[in-house]
C-alpha cells in the first residue's frame, strides 16, 4: 500500500471512530484535524467538504464491515452454518465499533435529510439485507428450513432481534455477551426449521 493511501486509511479509521462515538453529522474536518493532529487544510485536500468526508467514512465502514462479517464466511459450504457464522460476525462488528453500529445510527440521523449521505446509507443497508436474504434463501434451498419459508420475513425478524440487542443493554435487558439475542436467534432458527431433521 502506498504511503498516501495508507495515510488516508488511517485518517478514515480515526474518522470512523469519531463518527461512531458521536454521530456522522457531528463529524467535521475540524474535529478530525484535532483527533489526527493534522491541519484542516491538509484534510481539506483529501476530502474537500464535510459531505465528501462523510461519504468516505461510510465507504471505509463498508470495507471494514465486509472484512469482519461477510468475507470470512465465503468458504463455509453448509448454508445454515454459514448463516449462523454471519450472525456471530455481525455481533463482532458491533463490538468492534465500540458497541454501536454507524449504519443504524446514521439511518436514524439521515432519515429526513435528503442527499448523497442519505442515499449512501440506504444503499449500503439495502445491500446488507440482500446479502442476508441470499444466505437465508440458501438455507431454504438446502432443505434446512421448512417448506414455504419466506426469506424476507426471516430477515425482518433477524434484523429486529439485532436492533433489540443494541437498544436493550442500557435498560438491563441484554448483557455484554448478547445472551438474549443468541437465545432469540436460536428460537427463531428452531421455529423456521419446524419438522426438518437437524441431521440434514
Amino acid at each position: 500500500m502506498r504511503k498516501g493511501t495508507q495515510t488516508k486509511q488511517q485518517i478514515l479509521s480515526t474518522a470512523l471512530q469519531l463518527a461512531t462515538a458521536s454521530s456522522l453529522n457531528d463529524l467535521t474536518i475540524g474535529s478530525l484535524a484535532i483527533a489526527t493532529g493534522m491541519s484542516k487544510s491538509g484534510l481539506f485536500a483529501h476530502f474537500n467538504s464535510k459531505e465528501n468526508l462523510q461519504l468516505a467514512v461510510l465507504e471505509h465502514a463498508q470495507q471494514v464491515f465486509r472484512s469482519i462479517v461477510s468475507e470470512p464466511v465465503r468458504d463455509i459450504s453448509d448454508p445454515l452454518t454459514r448463516l449462523l457464522a454471519v450472525c456471530d460476525n455481525w455481533l463482532d462488528w458491533y463490538e468492534h465499533q465500540a458497541k454501536t453500529c454507524i449504519y443504524i445510527s446514521a439511518a436514524v440521523e439521515f432519515d429526513d435529510q435528503p442527499g448523497a449521505v442519505h442515499d449512501k446509507v440506504q444503499q449500503d443497508l439495502a445491500m446488507w439485507l440482500k446479502f442476508l436474504t441470499k444466505c437465508v434463501e440458501a438455507v431454504i434451498a438446502g432443505g434446512q428450513f421448512k417448506q414455504g419459508t419466506d426469506a424476507q420475513q426471516f430477515v425482518f425478524e433477524l434484523y429486529s432481534l439485532y436492533l433489540g440487542s443494541q437498544s436493550m443493554p442500557w435498560l438491563g435487558l441484554e448483557d455484554a455477551n448478547h445472551s438474549r439475542f443468541k437465545q432469540a436467534l436460536q428460537n427463531l432458527i428452531e421455529r423456521y426449521r419446524g419438522g426438518v431433521s437437524h441431521e440434514q
